[in-house]
């Protein structure tokens, strides 16, 4: 390992510790008001969400210690599991196995609920580093481009039926990051992306009114009839009225009752009130390290494969953060999204740790 890597290694590590503290207590101040409610104590989702934190952490230390060999032999059966769990909400949709949330059936309930794209991502991202480095496929032509796409086309067409508008275009992100760093050629991207676009707005005009009245709300945002529009009010209310400095932790007014699902999926507006500019501002730089460190490990790999899957596990970490950020600031339409490891919430943050994890063992791998 190099000085360099070393270093990136020492930075990752830091700023994920960080910002999984920073989630301790975001988390423990957000969920307060709902967990009383509902629970009769405030922080029973705090607990879950430590628990969860502790489950995520041993798996990515586990996975920083395997060899490359290890997540070659593990990238079908993770792919495959996954894909077959995501098949699962339409065949269970609307029972207490795949039970329908916030209007979408994207859930595996087995007293434990399970997030199967999420899983299915990271399996995207190890099947296609496996293939394009054993030279299965040429990533320079537009053929083999179409293959490594195929593995995220298919999951992302199922998910956008469940319908999981912000689970497709995660995947498809991740895609696009993956084959640009297996080195696939800009006009076959461009190529690519304009057929995405036309598709995928061709499917939600045919298929969803659901995926729509999000459009149209975003269209609308001065406007309440919506009721996607009072989450962006509220969370714009919320997100600004912390000031530069913040009312201070805990002390947030919105999340008493006036802004939904601010423990997950507005959890930065949250932050924003109690902590104000300065605070959102201090942990947008801490993902900037964390992302600035895992591509420059990425970047070092002594292998395609670790390269490949260094560069997609960095784009779930990224695109997770994109998203939340957008639909906090009201650019994009309402979508559930949480904030990568800071929001309540078990599959992805397991999976989040995961991928940091996955990170960290490449670095170990690397020359020097």
């Amino acid at each position: 390992m190099t000085n360099s890597t070393a270093m990136a290694r020492k930075v990752l590590v830091v700023s994920t510790i960080t910002i999984l503290v920073v989630g301790i207590l975001a988390v423990g101040s957000a969920s307060s008001f709902y967990s009383l409610k509902e629970t009769g104590s405030d922080t029973t989702y705090l607990k879950g969400h430590v628990l969860r934190i502790l489950i995520g952490i041993i798996a990515g230390l586990v996975l920083s210690t395997r060899s490359d060999l290890f997540f070659r032999r593990i990238a079908f059966p993770v792919y495959l599991l996954s894909l077959l769990a995501i098949i699962a909400t339409f065949v269970f949709g609307d029972t207490q196995f795949a039970p329908r949330v916030n209007g979408s059936v994207r859930w595996l309930d087995f007293g434990v609920r399970i997030l199967p794209s999420d899983f299915m991502r990271y399996g995207f991202v190890l099947l296609s580093g496996l293939l394009i480095s054993r030279g299965s496929v040429d990533i320079r032509k537009f053929r083999g481009v179409l293959v490594i796409a195929s593995f995220a086309l298919l999951p992302s067409l199922l998910t956008m039926f469940q319908p999981d508008l912000s689970g497709t275009a995660f995947t498809l992100f991740v895609m696009l990051v993956v084959l640009f760093v297996a080195g696939a050629r800009f006009s076959h991207l461009a190529i690519l992306v304009g057929v995405i676009l036309l598709l995928g707005s061709s499917a939600v005009l045919i298929r969803s009114d659901y995926q729509l009245d999000r459009i149209k709300a975003s269209l609308q945002e001065n406007s309440l009839q919506h009721d996607d529009n009072y989450q962006t009010l509220q969370a714009r209310i919320t997100l600004g009225s912390g000031g530069f400095y913040g009312r201070g932790l805990g002390q947030s007014r919105q999340k008493r009752g006036f802004l939904p699902e601010a423990h997950t999926d507005f959890i930065l507006a949250v932050i924003g009130e109690e902590s104000g500019f300065l605070g959102t501002t201090a942990v947008m730089l801490l993902f900037l390290l964390l992302f600035g460190s895992s591509l420059w490990i990425a970047r070092s790999a002594n292998t395609a494969f670790d390269a490949v899957v260094g560069g997609g596990a960095t784009a779930i970490l990224l695109t997770g953060v994109m998203i939340h950020t957008m639909v906090n600031s009201g650019v994009i339409p309402v979508t559930g999204m949480p904030l990568p490891l800071i929001s309540w919430g078990g599959t992805s943050l397991v999976v989040n740790l995961i991928c940091v994890g996955t990170v960290l063992g490449i670095s170990r791998r690397s020359p020097g």
